[in-house]
């Protein structure tokens, strides 16, 4: 093929494969509305724990005054100063449901491990007073995080989305090309195989900008994420997209029939969530689960979108994350590149 027929080629698969997952109403299900309603369901119960009674101290401060009148305007919450000539002891809530110190700039939220409903509410609050989501940090009295139903599912419905385009929008619907013999024509054209494969990333590529746009708006809007880092989502999502994507080609290199790759990245996509530590924390896990965790190139991913999206501290440090998702990338592209073939063999 010359180069000006191969980009007339690639032109009309890249809007064919636009069309093809449009028709599909399985494929857009689980591609962008399954995501949402996952992530719509823990907003909701996020919404429904929020409307609680709690009771807040707030140690003396220069913004002391600010959080507890800020506090006040919020339905819920009854808000007082820190009375004790002592500060709070480590585990102590004194009766409070809930105890902010201020100590240079930062604020340090010790909050009953039952109350997380008060979370959302103290976080306007602080972020009201000029302390946003990167100095503010919320422990319960045993030392761990509280639970917030809102902002663990954000990672959670991002990986799930990413991986629902990289299986369900690329693998299967390569392989049901493959059953019903679509590849075995393509193989008696001069298409070449690495046309092929490049024409199906164009629409993946958007339909994830897409899932990283609207996530991304909620966590600024609920004040997880600062608007400034919003680049650095992206760079991580797109860097997770590609090495999901090549995956996606090496699982569809070979394989025959839709229906057994479906069952099988099924099953998968909750191994994943369950291994990189969305479900469950890394450090709960037996040795032999934590071992096999660390050599899964999306448990670095889901700790890049955690210290994205929510402000945790990165286990691995996010260059680290950002490696191996690009050296990932290029194993499962190469495999997929040396793997796939038309049914007829050809080797174009």
């Amino acid at each position: 093929m010359t180069r000006m027929t191969e980009a007339a080629a690639l032109r009309q698969l890249v809007k064919a494969n636009a069309r093809e997952l449009v028709r599909d109403g399985k494929t857009v299900f689980f591609v962008l509305l399954f995501p949402l309603l996952f992530l719509g369901m823990f907003l909701g119960l996020g919404q429904l724990t929020a409307n609680g009674s709690y009771r807040v101290a707030v140690k003396a401060s220069s913004e002391q005054r600010q959080i507890i009148d800020r506090l006040a305007d919020t339905e819920g919450f009854r808000a007082e100063a820190w009375r004790r000539g002592a500060p709070p002891a480590p585990g102590d809530l004194a009766g409070y449901d809930a105890i902010v110190v201020m100590a240079h700039g930062r604020a340090d939220v010790t909050v009953e491990a039952g109350k997380f409903g008060a979370l959302k509410g103290l976080r306007a609050a602080l972020a009201d007073s000029g302390v946003d989501s990167s100095r503010a940090d919320f422990r319960t009295p045993d030392g761990g995080r509280p639970f917030d139903p809102v902002k663990a599912s954000l990672p959670t419905a991002l990986v799930m989305a990413l991986m629902s385009v990289a299986f369900f929008g690329t693998a299967t619907p390569l392989i049901a090309l493959r059953q019903r013999g679509t590849l075995r024509l393509l193989g008696t054209t001069p298409l070449r195989r690495r046309t092929f494969v490049v024409a199906q990333a164009p629409v993946r590529l958007a339909l994830v900008a897409v899932q990283l746009l609207v996530l991304g708006s909620v966590a600024v809007g609920l004040g997880f994420l600062p608007l400034v880092d919003t680049a650095r989502l992206f760079a991580t999502g797109l860097l997770g997209a590609v090495m999901l994507f090549s995956f996606g080609y090496v699982v569809a290199s070979r394989l025959r029939n839709a229906e057994i790759a479906n069952g099988a990245l099924a099953v998968l996509m909750p191994v994943v969530l369950l291994l990189g530590g969305l479900f469950l924390p890394m450090q709960m896990m037996p040795a032999a689960l934590q071992t096999i965790s660390k050599a899964m190139p999306t448990t670095y991913l889901v700790d890049a979108l955690n210290h994205d999206l929510t402000g945790a501290a990165s286990a691995y440090g996010l260059t680290v994350d950002w490696l191996v998702l690009v050296g990932a990338a290029l194993v499962f592209g190469g495999l997929a590149t040396r793997m796939f073939r038309w049914d007829q063999g050809e080797e174009r």
